[in-house]
């Protein structure tokens, strides 16, 4: 039995968000060698070598509607980057995931706010169950101090939360290809002038830096992002929240295998109503509903 496209993309987005679930752990382990700026800089630019090397014609086809599409993307990508390695110098792997994760909260709302999308009810509730496994995963009642890092990682969530909104949006008239390797590529070349003004760059070289570049270029970048902007062509950026709200379920596996951090009771549970309100928002009120990309279907017509 075939496998309806919006499923397969599901699953896709479920698989970069393990290999983004990772990248916590990695980039903290990181910084220790090189400063925030820099790493991210370096980061795109060889995500952007391999973007280029597999489809070099893209640089070709791009309109300026798609060139100012693409770099706004850029923009909203960079500052969610940017502010979440600055957050992961003081914040933990797994508070920063936590944080970064309540975008799922505000897709929906950046979405009704600005293009009047009305989430379906399977959604809604998707998204009251995914918020209460954030608050097991997040709050604990005697800890509660807030970092400088969780402030910046709170600024992050807001700026992927665009990121995701207006992928879902583009993608429905514009091609993925060059609209992915223009952010990757806006990314590369904002952050690189951003270096002398925001910090004196220091890098100390060894296997543990290398093997950090290749899980956040290669897995997490260049092939993440495609995988992103071409999954999201055949699914709702609420159900890509969605999907993305499970990335501290996965940072805080990484950071048991990898830091010896043991799960707690909270945390899986946690993990659970995460995974439970995904699956709830994939229930389907009547087999003729019909869905848009990027925006959420619902009983009445959409203003798209």
């Amino acid at each position: 039995m075939k496998i309806p496209k919006s499923i397969q993309a599901d699953l896709a987005l479920i698989a970069i968000t393990f290999v983004w679930g990772s990248t916590f752990t990695v980039v903290k382990t990181s910084l220790d060698q090189i400063s925030p700026i820099l790493f991210v800089s370096l980061r795109f630019w060889l995500a952007t070598v391999i973007v280029l090397a597999f489809m070099p014609r893209q640089i070709f086809k791009m309109s300026r509607k798609t060139l100012g599409r693409g770099l706004l993307l850029s923009l909203f990508l960079l500052g969610g980057i940017v502010f979440q390695t600055l957050g992961l110098r003081s914040a933990s792997p797994s508070n920063s995931a936590f944080i970064t994760a309540l975008s799922v909260l505000l897709v929906p709302l950046l979405g009704f706010s600005f293009f009047r999308d009305r989430p379906r009810l399977q959604t809604l509730i998707g998204i009251i169950l995914a918020t209460l496994g954030l608050y097991f995963l997040l709050v604990h009642l005697s800890e509660m101090n807030v970092t400088s890092g969780d402030i910046l990682t709170l600024i992050c969530a807001v700026l992927f939360a665009f990121q995701i909104l207006f992928v879902g949006k583009f993608v429905a008239t514009t091609d993925y290809r060059p609209l992915m390797l223009l952010q990757v590529a806006g990314v590369a070349v904002f952050s690189t002038v951003m270096i002398p003004f925001l910090e004196t760059p220091a890098v100390v070289w060894n296997s543990q830096l290398v093997l950090s570049f290749f899980v956040t270029s290669v897995l997490a970048t260049a092939i993440a992002f495609y995988v992103q902007a071409r999954a999201q062509q055949f699914t709702t950026a609420n159900r890509a929240a969605l999907i993305f709200s499970l990335e501290p379920f996965f940072a805080a596996l990484f950071a048991y295998w990898l830091l010896g951090n043991v799960l707690t009771a909270r945390e899986w549970i946690g993990g659970l109503l995460i995974l439970a309100g995904i699956l709830v928002s994939e229930l389907r009120i009547s087999s003729r509903e019909k869905e848009l990309p990027g925006a959420e279907p619902i009983s009445v017509p959409e203003p798209e």
